[in-house]
């Protein structure tokens, strides 16, 4: 069960990094948008770079500039901290750097009208990616930012740095091309945002409390999901039986491991899940 979770997990992440790459390259570069984040970045290095060499029209080189631009946000995360990043993301940047390097670009567009492109890429692009963010994978790029950001700087939003990445990229777009461009790209952005949070909505905070006889169990999911709790000692008001009770804040999709976790290792524990909380302080977002 365990592996085939773990293969489900990977399948998902890969598809939704397929389909965003798909966007990208068959939708969205054909009209020469932009979006802005990190790929928008690699997009305006790509653009440059073809201004001053002879590439074919048809080869994408985001994929490959996006993956370098990658490695030094992989160790800039994991220089400050000590929990074992997922390889899964590692493995989900590598598949969009083959993806979009392979995937040919259409010398027509497929879906003439810009505005029409800006909405049918923003939302697939928006579902791959949420797709790879429930399947516990990442695209890399923002999402690495946005994590060294909440932990070294905790008053430094993640919209703040996309509101940056944005500026930088929009900007671009309005020297080399036009006003037009400047608008469906920013689109396009909007819509792929939105869609990315109907797909996942991965800050959503759980909070757990867990009534259990054996205190291994929320030991487990403290080394498991890299998680904190509070505890105290309890007794049952009807079986006066003495019980160890915890509490916790999880991401909604960390939920289903915390159950298997805790009732693996005592099988009558008492779990209440609590979706509509709002936590202030030390909580780490996860990818």
């Amino acid at each position: 069960m365990e592996k085939r979770k773990v293969v489900s997990g990977y399948a998902g992440s890969l598809m939704g990094a397929l389909l965003f790459a798909v966007a990208i390259n068959i939708i969205i570069v054909p009209h020469q948008l932009y979006i802005g984040t990190v790929t928008g970045i690699a997009q305006v290095i790509e653009s440059v770079l073809a201004n001053f060499t002879s590439m074919p029209k048809n080869f994408n080189l985001t994929g490959t500039i996006l993956l370098l631009l990658n490695i030094p946000l992989i160790l800039l995360v994991l220089s400050i901290t000590n929990r074992v990043f997922p390889a899964k993301t590692i493995v989900t940047i590598i598949f969009i750097t083959v993806a979009m390097s392979f995937i040919p670009i259409p010398v027509e567009p497929l879906v003439y009208d810009p505005l029409a492109a800006s909405i049918v890429g923003g939302v697939l692009a928006g579902f791959g990616t949420g797709l790879t963010l429930r399947c516990g994978g990442s695209g890399g790029g923002s999402d690495l930012i946005g994590v060294y950001c909440s932990i070294k700087y905790p008053d430094f939003t993640v919209g703040r740095v996309a509101l940056i990445i944005g500026v930088f990229v929009y900007s671009y777009c309005l020297i080399v091309y036009d006003l037009n461009t400047v608008i469906y790209s920013a689109l396009f952005t909007v819509i792929y945002a939105l869609a990315v949070d109907h797909a996942h909505y991965q800050n959503i905070k759980t909070s757990a409390l867990i009534f259990t006889t054996n205190p291994d169990a929320v030991q487990e999911v403290m080394n498991k999901l890299q998680r904190g709790a509070t505890c105290w000692e309890g007794k049952g008001a009807y079986s006066g039986n003495h019980t160890h009770i915890f509490t916790t804040v999880i991401s909604k999709y960390e939920a289903p491991n915390l159950k298997r976790i805790v009732t693996a290792a005592d099988p009558h524990a008492f779990i209440i899940l609590n979706n509509k909380v709002d936590v202030s302080g030390n909580f780490v977002k996860k990818l």
